[in-house]
């Protein structure tokens, strides 16, 4: 029984690496790749590994992408570990509502939870900081999430097959 704990929380941890390790990849790539606009990769990261690993560790991926995303933006700790996590914790939650889980409603999913992510960022921003968002356009937003919708399909059709085995909904 030990040592079936001790090969879960290895695997656990391996899964929980590659995720940090593919969320800093993600971050140098789109500050080097995109100028403008960009689709918010670690979010998706924060969607598959909540699905794949549940509400709780995902939150925890959350909050830590979320971290590294405020440090590297140095205006106020805060808005993004509160998104992340949020997304954390509600990619899991509308999982649940559905039994065939599929292309369209992971990008449905990634959709609903960018609004929201781009929404918690500008409110917290707008409350923590001297930045106001009330005369700003949404169009780059609106873009954003639309690029994060793309990006999230790419990344499913890449994922899925190693995804979809692992994941805790496949019990």
């Amino acid at each position: 029984m030990k040592q079936t704990y001790l090969k879960e929380t290895q695997k656990t941890m391996k899964s929980f690496l590659i995720y940090f390790i593919l969320a800093v990849l993600s971050i140098a790539l789109q500050a080097t790749l995109f100028s403008g606009v960009k689709p918010d990769i670690v979010l998706v990261l924060v969607c598959f590994y909540s699905l794949k690993s549940g509400q709780a560790r995902g939150m925890a991926y959350g909050v830590l992408t979320g971290l590294m995303l405020d440090t590297i933006n140095g205006y106020v700790l805060g808005p993004n570990i509160i998104s992340k996590a949020a997304a954390g914790i509600l990619a899991v939650s509308i999982r649940r509502q559905f039994f065939d889980w599929n292309l369209f409603l992971n990008t449905a999913l990634i959709f609903l939870l960018s609004i929201l992510d781009t929404l918690i960022v500008y409110i917290s921003l707008e409350y923590l900081t001297t930045m106001s968002f009330a005369e700003r356009s949404w169009g780059p937003s609106v873009m954003q999430v639309i690029y994060t919708s793309v990006v999230s399909i790419v990344l499913y059709a890449v994922m899925s097959k190693s995804f979809l085995r692992t994941s805790v909904f496949s019990d």
